[in-house]
């Protein structure tokens, strides 16, 4: 009930008490026989409405409530006794913060607030893998070359095969350091044991090739560049090694468009424009050849080779001061 409820109710209750005082008062002014008892013409009146010669006193009216109160709630039975009702206040929140109430019956966990950060725990990083030794020695061949130390390079990778002798990359990248300092058979035997441990390994497949064309056995190196290529038609290398290979037994005119392809590939390839504009000066088109070694020398300007293509497709197209140019910076550089 509320706090004007409760007043209302108090106040009924004054006047109910009131009243009942008045009643009683004016009672005991009317006049009464036998000690104010009510009489009926000077008689006691019994239950039957008659006299039966004896005296009654007439029960007090003793004041109580109103037996009947207006309120909203619903009326109490009466054989049932009301229990005394508790309410307990509190503080009011504003509306912003206002929350819809919880049964704690149905939920007797309280959940977290929105704005409370729920503990995750995180699985413990893997500790970090330690290289093996094969990847360390191959590390380091590797750094060796590209700073130029070749012989020290092949060195770490036969340390390395000596630890490990199915090291596949190894043994490759021996076979390439191998052929580039002209030792083409033992390159050769290297890519051979890569590919019994890798048979049909694309690039090894690629670098026998090249090694078999510097060997000038063309019909081998033809068979393992076409294989990849019918693997992979897409293979720059391929593409590059098999035009090389046509161009040396002479066959200008089928080389042209596997260099050209090499081009469109990998339109970065100095020496593809170099052998490419060797075959197109082979078949006679010196305009092709010009454009093709020009493109070469803008990759590569300080080749002595790539600048005597020059300047033999210059004398070709009778322009002699630019071809003694060109010759001239050959030498030059050659001759460094």
């Amino acid at each position: 009930m509320s706090h004007f409820g409760r007043r209302r109710r108090r106040a009924r209750r004054r006047f109910g008490m009131e009243l009942a005082g008045r009643l009683a008062a004016l009672h005991a002014d009317s006049p009464a026989t036998n000690g104010g008892a009510p009489t009926n013409g000077g008689a006691p009146v019994n239950g039957n409405g008659g006299s039966n010669g004896k005296s009654h006193m007439a029960e007090p009216i003793v004041p109580r409530e109103l037996p009947f109160e207006i309120s909203s709630e619903p009326e109490m039975t009466p054989s049932v006794a009301a229990a005394p009702t508790i309410v307990a206040l509190a503080p009011m929140a504003d509306a912003a913060s206002h929350t819809e109430p919880v049964d704690v019956a149905s939920d007797p966990v309280p959940a977290l607030a929105p704005d409370v950060a729920v503990p995750v725990e995180f699985a413990a990083e893997p500790a970090p893998v330690e290289p093996s030794a094969d990847e360390v020695l191959f590390r380091a061949a590797r750094e060796a070359n590209a700073n130029g130390d070749i012989r020290r390079a092949m060195g770490i990778y036969r340390e390395l095969l000596s630890l490990n002798n199915r090291h596949v990359r190894a043994r490759n990248n021996l076979a390439l350091l191998l052929e580039q300092q002209g030792e083409h058979d033992e390159a050769l035997e290297q890519l051979d044991q890569c590919l019994a441990l890798e048979p049909g390994n694309p690039q090894v497949l690629v670098n026998r090739g090249a090694v078999l064309g510097s060997l000038a056995r063309y019909v081998e190196a033809d068979r393992d560049l076409r294989i990849v290529l019918q693997a992979e038609p897409e293979n720059a290398e391929a593409h590059f090694n098999l035009g090389l290979v046509i161009a040396r037994r002479g066959l200008w005119s089928q080389a042209i468009p596997y260099l050209r392809r090499s081009i469109e590939l990998e339109p970065g390839r100095a020496m593809a424009y170099y052998y490419l504009g060797e075959a197109l000066n082979k078949v006679d088109d010196l305009h092709g050849a010009l454009q093709a070694f020009q493109r070469a020398a803008e990759l590569r300007p300080n080749s002595a080779k790539v600048l005597c293509g020059l300047g033999i497709v210059f004398d070709r197209m009778n322009r002699p001061d630019e071809a003694a140019q060109m010759y001239r910076r050959s030498r030059d550089i050659a001759a460094r």
